[in-house]
């Protein structure tokens, strides 16, 4: 199910790549449309770095593989893909899910407002007061 404001989309990415990012998935027991939506979300912010910028060429078959992802996290994804000369979109995220697969990056939860999250801006943790 999207978040608020997310709608599907469909990269085509390769089955291999799909299958062993969905089996971690499983093992940390998260969603992989959720762990793919944080990717995206990580990397239009400019805060996951990519260990490489083409697909893996034992990706395997592509096909349409559903994701979700705001129109603002999906545009300034695409913007920092072409700065990087990644492909395209549908390679991006078969990237994003390689490194996942292979434990290069790690999903975590991050509490942001609405508004920090369509800003896609990096906030600094305030200290509460006592």
């Amino acid at each position: 199910m999207p978040a608020t404001g997310e709608t599907e989309r469909a990269p085509n990415v390769g089955k291999a790549v799909w299958e062993s990012a969905s089996e971690r998935a499983k093992s940390e027991g998260l969603p992989l449309i959720w762990v793919m939506s944080r990717a995206l979300t990580d990397y239009a912010a400019g805060t996951l770095t990519l260990s490489r910028t083409t697909a893996s060429p034992e990706a395997g078959p592509r096909r349409g593989r559903t994701v979700f992802a705001s129109d603002t996290v999906w545009n300034e994804a695409d913007k920092r893909r072409i700065k990087e000369k990644v492909r395209s979109m549908s390679a991006l995220c078969e990237i994003l899910l390689d490194a996942y697969a292979r434990s290069e990056i790690h999903p975590y939860a991050r509490m942001v407002t609405t508004a920090q999250r369509d800003e896609l801006k990096q906030t600094t943790p305030t200290p509460v007061a006592a």
